[in-house]
């Protein structure tokens, strides 16, 4: 008797395992290249084409992930700024070109968001898809000691491909006096 409960125990516990085994399986996120998530449309058989939030800290700022499609948004977050906090977030291209700026004052608010997206502008010379691609430098203002990268790939989040064909015109229009 005492050899059959040992076996069926051994056996339940194998099944358990297996049946975690499988769940931690089906459940792991897995990226599909922008060709099979195309080629998939509608059949629910690739899940994901973008990378999983995997946040990226320096003191109070933080960027959501660390690698991004060609069309996808950026999300920036500075939060737990104290009232003397004031200064310039900067981000810039692989190139070394200054894409945005982001300003703060911890003395307006605590807590502050953003997101851009990555693309061509002629008024700053970005006029191919690979002047984005690589690894881009996040750093605060006149603070070149520490910094945070991320990293454009080549690839193109479906249905954007149309936005990296050519060079726009970026245009600043004043809405009291167009």
């Amino acid at each position: 008797m005492n050899r059959n409960v040992g076996i069926a125990t051994a056996v339940g516990i194998a099944i358990i395992i297996g049946v975690i085994g499988f769940q931690i399986y089906d459940s792991s996120y897995i990226v599909s290249s922008p060709e099979e998530y195309k080629k998939s449309m509608g059949t629910q058989s690739v899940a994901h084409v973008v990378y999983p939030d995997n946040p990226q800290l320096l003191g109070p700022l933080q960027i959501n992930k660390d690698k991004y499609l060609l069309g996808e948004n950026v999300y920036v977050i500075l939060k737990d700024l104290r009232p003397k906090d004031k200064g310039v977030v900067d981000f810039y291209t692989p190139g070394g070109i200054l894409y945005d700026s982001m300003g703060f004052n911890g003395n307006d608010k605590e807590f502050q968001k953003k997101y851009f997206k990555p693309q061509l502008v002629k008024a700053k010379d970005l006029c191919e898809k690979e002047d984005l691609v690589g690894e881009w430098t996040v750093m605060f203002r006149g603070y070149d000691m520490a910094k945070l990268y991320f990293e454009i790939l080549p690839d193109v989040l479906p249905n954007q491909e149309n936005q990296f064909l050519g060079c726009s015109v970026a245009y600043e229009i004043d809405i009291l006096n167009p």
